[in-house]
């Protein structure tokens, strides 16, 4: 038995590796159980790139992973790390590629592609090889440097703004002994001239995802790999170096695999966090599950709650893997039965970008963002703003504050730099910002009925030629707010009437003629001090007189009070006055007969008796 089972694998494996339809979601199969097997299947099919987990060698060199690295001071303060969804000036990939021509084609149209390439003899094929195949040449650059693999993302450098206001790189410590694809970073920065800062940290670019606002979240690998500094040490160092003061460090949720964030969440804007869907008989989740649960208990850098997208994998698609460039989102399908679906889950979170599916030889969740990495627009123009968010009160109208700046040093077109706004089914208004120095700004969209739902969103221009939104898409994604009226409650009414009573006589109290600071229409409590009460009566009209009456049935002093409420349950102080009820000798002296009438009605002799007196 035990010699057919090994004979059958034997065949399974012979036929598995000879196949011509070998591809790296073959070579990602949980089937393979052998590294070094999975390493020849990936070498036979990938022969000028390291695969993107440890191979068996590597794993043999792993005290080599940042020798010869010598870390450098952080960037001057305060520092800025750039969002994937902020303005890019282009991509970085690798040649020989991961990633298909009809991508780099793609990508070209109107971005520049820069692709490393070992020589000048690579770069003329590539140049041969992009005019055969569409790619725009006009937007193509490239830089001459030795690699080891296409996983631009892990290695590729870390772009920031320093707090001379001017871009800087990041270099990291590279989690793989690639001695080659460690220096890219230096090498880019020299090649353009950028300063490079070297932070001493074990890390990778797929294990690592921002907000743009100081936000940041990695998977606990990060701890892991740098086990010789504690915790607090390494929130410093992605401070002082780029920028983090939140840092989420979360568990992995795909187990034993490589461990980045990156194989299932992904940042679509400050506040929104994509995050795998998987059936509920997959083994993973409830870690995945928990994960969602995690973040929707975050707050936001907008001071929100997270808003968590979701796009399904049914398997070990890599829909997650995307990667957004400018208004493009390039997302890895498989050719399956769920890639409508996750293209439609990316339309419906992210409307009015053009969301393109490319099949490729994606591995598991490893698809486009690994093989990809965004350039950051060294000269963008760069607009912060929280936004307006749920009910505004605006009596006054709705102020929306912005930080605008123009890395490019080149003067805002203060003439179409200005908040577009419309009430829901109207049309879009255009208002003006004011500058109020120090690159903040200002416009105030009038005020507006109860309940009206707003939208709203940022434009900005500089004389480089550059424009930008906030949110980036602009109208398709603008920010609403639903307006109500500042209220303010009623003034505290002065009660007018008597204050000297006799016990049974009725006395009339009026609320002198009151305006509510709203206009709002008001209901009146009154308190009569023996006990009894009104309810709220009303409604009265601005400007009435109300008034009301009582009869006290005993003598004795007592506080009268009153009080109003408008139409949005605002409520005054209470207005008092104080009575004094005494003994009404008339009444007595009414009852006093009434019982004589009664007494001579039943006794007349009586009557004889009283008219003798």
């Amino acid at each position: 038995m035990g010699k057919k089972l090994i004979l059958i694998s034997f065949l399974i494996s012979f036929i598995f590796i000879g196949s011509n339809f070998v591809n790296a979601q073959q070579i990602a199969n949980k089937s393979v159980n052998s590294l070094s097997e999975k390493d020849r299947i990936w070498f036979e099919n990938n022969p000028d790139s390291l695969p993107i987990w440890l191979t068996k060698e590597e794993l043999k060199i792993l005290d080599e992973i940042g020798k010869g690295f010598v870390g450098t001071s952080p960037p001057p303060a305060p520092v800025r790390m750039p969002a994937e969804f902020e303005p890019m000036q282009g991509v970085l990939i690798r040649y020989p590629f991961g990633i298909s021509y009809q991508i780099i084609a793609e990508m070209s149209e109107d971005t520049e592609v820069v692709t490393i390439v070992a020589n000048q003899a690579e770069k003329d094929t590539v140049i041969s090889q992009y005019q055969s195949n569409g790619v725009n040449l006009d937007n193509c650059n490239f830089l001459i440097a030795a690699t080891d693999s296409y996983w631009t993302r892990d290695y590729g450098p870390w772009f920031i703004f320093n707090g001379d206001d001017e871009q800087g790189i990041v270099d990291f410590i590279y989690n793989r002994p690639r001695p080659n694809d460690d220096q890219i970073p230096t090498k880019y920065g020299n090649w353009q001239n950028i300063p490079v800062y070297a932070m001493s940290l074990v890390t990778a670019g797929g294990n690592f995802m921002t907000d743009g606002q100081g936000i940041a979240v990695s998977t606990d690998l990060v701890w892991s790999e740098n086990s010789g500094y504690t915790h607090e040490q390494i929130n410093q160092m992605m401070l002082d170096y780029c920028g983090i003061d939140t840092y989420h460090v979360v568990p992995d949720v795909l187990g034993e695999y490589i461990k980045h964030i990156d194989c299932w969440a992904k940042y679509l804007s400050p506040d929104t966090i994509m995050i795998i869907k998987k059936s509920d008989a997959d083994p993973d989740y409830n870690s995945i599950e928990n994960a969602v649960q995690y973040f929707e208990n975050q707050t936001s850098c907008y001071g929100t709650p997270y808003k968590i997208a979701r796009v399904y994998a049914n398997t070990e698609e890599p829909y997650i893997n995307s990667l957004i460039l400018n208004n493009k989102v390039f997302v890895p399908v498989t050719g399956s039965q769920w890639d409508n679906e996750a293209i439609e889950s990316y339309e419906s979170a992210l409307p009015g970008y053009e969301v393109l599916g490319f099949t490729g030889s994606w591995l598991n969740t490893d698809g486009l963002h690994c093989r990809a990495m965004g350039i950051t627009d060294r000269y963008m123009l760069y607009i912060e703003h929280t936004p307006l968010y749920g009910t505004q009160t605006g009596n006054n109208g709705y102020e929306i504050n912005a930080k605008i700046y123009p890395y490019s040093e080149e003067n805002l077109v203060s003439e179409s730099t200005g908040v577009y706004w419309k009430v829901e089914g109207g049309d879009w208004n255009f208002l003006k910002m004011d500058s109020l120095g120090n690159d903040e700004y200002k416009a105030v969209i009038p005020p507006q009925e109860n309940e009206s739902v707003v939208y709203y969103y940022i434009h900005a221009e500089d004389y480089s030629g550059r424009n930008e939104n906030h949110p980036y898409i602009g109208s398709p994604m603008a920010y609403s707010f639903t307006t109500y009226s500042e209220n303010n409650p009623p003034e505290k009414p002065t009660i007018n009437g008597p204050n000297e009573g006799k016990v049974g006589e009725e006395y009339t109290y009026c609320i002198s003629p009151f305006v509510d600071p709203d206009g709002d229409r008001v209901y009146i409590y009154w308190e009569w001090g023996d006990g009894e009460s009104s309810g709220w009566l009303g409604p009265h009209n601005s400007g009435e007189i109300i008034c009301a009456n009582h009869t006290w049935d005993s003598q004795g002093t007592f506080v009268i009070r009153a009080k109003l409420k408008d139409d949005l349950g605002a409520e005054s102080d209470w207005g008092e006055l104080t009575l004094t009820i005494t003994k009404n000798k008339m009444l007595i002296y009414n009852l006093f007969s009434h019982f004589l009438q009664r007494i001579t009605q039943v006794f007349p002799i009586f009557k004889s008796f009283l008219l003798k007196l």
